[in-house]
């Protein structure tokens, strides 16, 4: 029994030491701030006070969820998912989301859930419809609130070494519509994982998931 406790301790410090240097070299976490804009932005994918893992190496493609220096702030972060890069050609109109001519749209609904996020002008609740959108050989959930939307019409051509961002939220949210282009060397790190998410263990749906 001793002889057993013993292993059971190295093993404990060895895998301790493994995520420890996983975590120095691969890794950072973060805790996704609680402001209704950026909470508004990434849902139904994410939600302000969720605690998740982002990836640091690598470079982030089409499709990747990223977190990239705010350009209005550079203290502060946005989170938007790449859908440009160097030479693509955006169009979005209203929710139709089309890059080089290829349409990036839902094409079913997201499992049963109830998804809602604050209206980031008024507070209020807003409920969110979720689709699943099929993207860089991927996919991946998006909201839209249930109200109509203008036709607004957003054209861009991605510029040299730059990526174009679009928020998880198509109607509420806070991507490249807003603040044009971002440079690259910005958007390095890949949100991947939740731990946990804004309620707390007991939030079965928001723990231990891989964010797509």
């Amino acid at each position: 029994m001793q002889k057993f406790g013993k292993a059971l301790g190295y093993t404990v410090l060895a895998l301790v030491v493994v995520f420890g240097l996983l975590r120095v070299l691969l890794f950072k976490t973060w805790a996704v701030p609680t402001t209704l804009r950026l909470s508004a932005s990434v849902a139904p994918t994410l939600d302000g006070g969720d605690f998740v893992l982002l990836l640091t190496r690598g470079t982030p493609g089409f499709g990747d969820l990223v977190r990239c220096k705010d350009p209005e702030d550079p203290t502060q972060y946005v989170v938007g998912r790449i859908i440009g890069v160097e030479g693509d050609k955006i169009e979005i109109t209203a929710r139709s989301v089309e890059v080089n001519g290829k349409r990036y749209n839902t094409v079913q609904a997201c499992p049963p859930r109830k998804y809602q996020t604050l209206h980031p002008n008024t507070e209020a609740e807003v409920e969110l419809e979720c689709g699943v959108v099929e993207m860089g050989g991927g996919w991946h959930y998006r909201g839209q609130t249930k109200s109509k939307t203008s036709p607004s019409t957003f054209k861009a051509e991605v510029g040299e070494g730059m990526v174009y961002l679009l928020s998880d939220n198509i109607d509420l949210y806070d991507d490249s519509r807003e603040f044009g282009t971002l440079e690259r060397a910005t958007c390095k790190e890949r949100v991947v994982f939740r731990f946990v998410g804004k309620n707390g263990w007991g939030d079965a749906d928001a723990r231990m998931t891989v964010i797509r």
